[in-house]
């Protein structure tokens, strides 16, 4: 039958576990299964992700299973005791003896010190994963513009009884424009348009296929399944055409995921998928008959969230990182005699647990910090002066405060409110984000592993804790314990005084009168200053601009905001959304090997001096910019009838930009800003 899987040669070999670089999702603690333990039927729930993971009975206590896959209560050296697992109607007077002398917490740490995780994790650099905010990074491909495309492979488990979902209907939660069925808020596809301001819109092209061989053989054994399902896929559709999914003209696939049948499949305390990694970590890698490689992937379920598992598991493909507690023993801890809470920034990000909001419905926008990352959105800079900072809806606005503690360490401020993808938060209010780059951190996939230090953090306005990292989620009572978070919050939080480094230098004295009287939030950083009334004026001229007729009309991405109550707009900041963007983004997007030279001509400039240094050339698709200035540079690249074509931010002396050979043959603006100054350049 066609589509169905055939060992090649070499395939075998896969069957070894997977190596390091896999970056998970966490289990849903909604979720519960009910397995027969023994002749008794057994209501359990799991937590953790794919690194790590425990199951336990509904009222909490931790089991294992013996070497049958019985399940037992843990005692408290983590390993089974005598007594076999019931639900709790059905304990005898002896296992309620037991449990009640039991100190669970013991019985969590014992387990998870004697459990290696999974995969191990990995520090070394991956493709595409370094930010383009660090100073001496240089910026890689995250396909996170234009209309692009990804294949998705659907495999129907033969011998499990699991059939595909209808792919219709696949197609149209993942790629279809302003779906809503299914109490959906839209598809996976308009979540990133939204996110981007219209600069990302990806399609999800659907493969169907099916495995003979049971699932249980492929838990720890995924890169055969994988591998597998593309074989298969091959095989069906022979007129697969790989350049269609080749963004960046780089030989390789952009992203590829594997969905297989039925909810997430479980054998005693594993699981099967619920990861992203590359193929070529584990030389796994299938080329198409035309030449392209299927390399960056991901493998999840076709359960109730898989919509947003995909949309979890899609961003690790495009660089960023889990926000949740990943490697260590402080994840599973116990907070509630802490002085701190459960690490991670739980249900206020996507890329935490978050991602089950509304029951699976409600993905939460992406922070600010991650549209920075992604390019969708530059930063403004937060002035120390005594105007009144007006922060409009981030959802609908893309706008957002920063200030720098040093080189890799700085603070984002943002107005999330209850609409739209951000309707299933906590609370509404200012979030005021902590942000520390370690390369070792990143590239381990363990930002946020050490309760004492967290590296992409919300700094909390109230004293509510998030006790245990199960308490984060929606589906757990969530939003009581993190109510209080945003600024004024449900504590009526009105400044954030001193605002301090992690090494204790003070970056600002304070955020003071901090008002929301409505869907905006103000405040002043004088103490003594009173905000009266919090009104955003977007700015939607750009008198400054001297050379205006390079730039969109409408743009005022020229206009560097003074952070006063009059602010920018900033629907430009990220590139243009509209048909502009489709046309503009694509052009940037396709590449070429072929290298060519350049000289560049400067056109305008304000305030930078004739000597400061500044150059700007292109060699092939790479973009070199000279800055000898200190602080944060803003570089904008347009074509000659004024259409944005990328934004990128940095800090050091210099940077280079794959701009790609889209735009090839014909000139470029490039726009270089460094605070309030600003300098064109014509590039060929």
């Amino acid at each position: 039958m066609g589509g169905k899987f055939r060992l090649t040669a070499g395939a075998v070999a896969l069957c070894a576990l997977l190596p390091a670089a896999v970056f998970a999702s966490p289990l849903d603690p909604s979720e519960r299964r009910v397995v027969i333990n023994d002749g008794d039927s057994l209501t359990l729930q799991d937590l953790g992700d794919e690194y790590y993971s425990v199951t336990r009975t509904e009222d909490g206590y931790l089991v294992v299973t013996d070497e049958n896959k019985v399940f037992y209560y843990a005692d408290e050296n983590g390993e089974p005791s005598k007594f076999k697992a019931r639900n709790a109607h059905r304990r005898s007077p002896a296992e309620k003896a037991f449990l009640n002398g039991l100190d669970r917490e013991k019985s969590f740490k014992a387990h998870r010190q004697k459990t290696p995780n999974r995969f191990e994790g990995s520090y070394v650099e991956r493709k595409a994963m370094r930010a383009a905010w660090v100073p001496t990074a240089l910026p890689a491909s995250h396909h996170s513009r234009g209309h692009l495309r990804f294949p998705i492979i659907l495999v129907a488990g033969e011998a499990d009884g699991r059939e595909n979902l209808d792919s219709a209907g696949m197609y149209a939660r993942l790629s279809a424009e302003n779906y809503n069925e299914d109490n959906y808020l839209g598809s996976v596809r308009d979540y990133f348009y939204d996110q981007s301001s219209g600069v990302f819109v990806p399609t999800f092209d659907i493969f169907l296929v099916s495995e003979s061989e049971p699932f249980e053989g492929y838990i720890g054994n995924e890169a055969l399944l994988m591998k597998r399902a593309v074989l298969s896929m091959l095989e069906k559709y022979p007129s697969f055409d790989g350049s269609l999914y080749d963004g960046d003209n780089d030989g390789e696939i952009d992203a590829f995921g594997v969905l297989y049948a039925g909810g997430r499949y479980k054998s005693g305390s594993s699981h099967l998928g619920g990861f992203q990694t590359t193929m070529k970590k584990y030389k796994s890698t299938v080329e198409t008959a035309d030449g392209f490689v299927f390399n960056t992937c991901f493998i999840i379920d076709q359960g109730s969230t898989h919509v947003v598992q995909l949309i979890h598991e899609f961003s690790h493909t495009m660089g960023l990182k889990d926000h949740y507690c990943v490697w260590s023993s402080d994840c599973s801890a116990n907070y509630s005699s802490s002085p701190y809470q459960a690490p991670g920034v739980h249900a206020w990000d996507v890329m935490a647990t978050g991602m089950y909001n509304g029951s699976s419905r409600k993905p939460p926008n992406y922070s600010a910090f991650e549209r920075n990352f992604m390019g969708w959105l530059n930063y403004t800079v937060l002035e120390k002066d005594s105007l009144v900072k007006a922060l409009p809806p981030l959802g609908t606005n893309n706008f957002a405060y920063s200030v720098s503690a040093n080189e890799k360490e700085w603070y984002v401020f943002e107005n999330r409110q209850l609409v739209k993808w951000d309707s299933g938060l906590p609370n509404h209010g200012m979030l005021v984000w902590h942000i520390e780059y370690n390369s070792r951190l990143w590239n381990g996939d363990a930002l946020n592993d050490s309760v004492a230090h967290q590296y992409v953090d919300v700094v909390e306005a109230g004293d509510v804790k998030v006790v245990s990292q199960s308490k984060g989620y929606d589906s757990n009572g969530g939003k009581a314990y993190q109510k209080d978070d945003p600024f004024p919050g449900s504590q009526n939080v009105t400044k954030l005084s001193p605002v301090l480094s992690h090494a204790g230098d003070t970056v600002l004295a304070g955020l003071f009168n901090i008002l929301e009287p409505d869907t905006n939030v103000c405040f002043v950083l004088n103490r003594d200053i009173p905000v009266n009334g919090c009104e955003y004026v977007p700015v939607s001229s750009s008198s400054e601009e001297s050379s205006s007729s390079v730039e969109p009309e409408s743009s005022s991405s020229s206009v560097k905001s003074s952070s006063s109550s009059k602010l920018k707009s900033s629907s430009s900041e990220a590139l243009s959304s509209s048909a502009k963007s489709s046309s503009s983004s694509k052009a940037v997007l396709s590449s070429s090997s072929e290298a060519r030279s350049s000289s560049s001509t400067a056109i305008a400039w304000q305030g930078i001096p004739a000597d400061a240094g500044f150059r700007v050339s292109l060699s092939g698709r790479m973009l070199e910019i000279i800055a000898p200035v200190s602080g944060v540079k803003v570089v904008r690249i347009f074509d000659m009838q004024g259409n944005a074509l990328a934004s990128v931010s940095f800090a050091g002396a210099s940077y280079r930009f794959d701009i790609g050979a889209g735009a090839r043959g014909m000139p470029l603006v490039v726009r270089l800003e460094s605070g309030n100054r600003a300098k064109n350049f014509i590039v060929r």
